[in-house]
């Protein structure tokens, strides 16, 4: 079986080793092919323009989208992530291929906040919109009936050696991840 994680950052895995990121633990214990699709500094533009090439040309059985936090940081705004989300999920039905949301770990703002940054970007603003676009995440999975990999479920994100800076996850965020999605899978019976 093979999914491809579509994503930003998050998905890449920024500035973590790649045996240390969260697809590459799962599919090593699971025998899964996860895809790691995800660059660094995407918004969910960036993603729809890269979706037919990276995901349904390669014609996996499953796509797991996670995106939208950079469209907040830099276009302070999650309604336009929020529609992207809804064309690409629409767009991979269409394709027959398995579509699963993933709901992102909260940024931890104490650490966010004081890293840098803080010129280009409102993490205190920032923070409450990802809230209400993570809230919107879980609605619209609900109500699409659509799989959610909710990463922020049964891990308390409030431990600072789960970041590298309050927003990207550490090898140690990265395995708890991996932990997550393999209980996912296992729900939606792919293991």
């Amino acid at each position: 079986m093979k999914i491809i994680c579509l994503g930003d950052s998050l998905t890449f895995g920024y500035q973590v080793p790649r045996e240390l990121k969260w697809h590459v633990i799962a599919a090593r214990k699971t025998g899964i092919q996860l895809v790691n699709r995800g660059i660094s500094g995407e918004t969910t533009d960036g993603m729809l323009v890269r979706i037919k090439r990276q995901v349904f040309d390669a014609k996996p059985e499953g796509v797991i989208i996670m995106g939208g936090y950079n469209d907040i940081f830099f276009n302070r705004s999650w309604e336009r992530a929020a529609e992207n989300m809804k064309t690409m999920v629409a767009q991979s039905r269409v394709q027959k291929i398995q579509v699963y949301v993933a709901i992102p770990p909260p940024i931890l703002l104490p650490i966010a906040f004081n890293e840098g940054g803080a010129e280009m970007v409102d993490f205190e603003k920032s923070a409450l919109m990802i809230e209400d676009y993570c809230q919107w995440l879980k609605d619209f999975t609900i109500t699409s009936q659509i799989p959610a990999l909710d990463f922020r479920a049964d891990i308390d994100w409030s431990a600072h050696d789960l970041y590298l800076d309050g927003i990207h996850q550490s090898p140690e965020g990265h395995r708890r991840m991996a932990e997550r999605l393999i209980e996912f899978l296992k729900q939606q019976s792919c293991l």
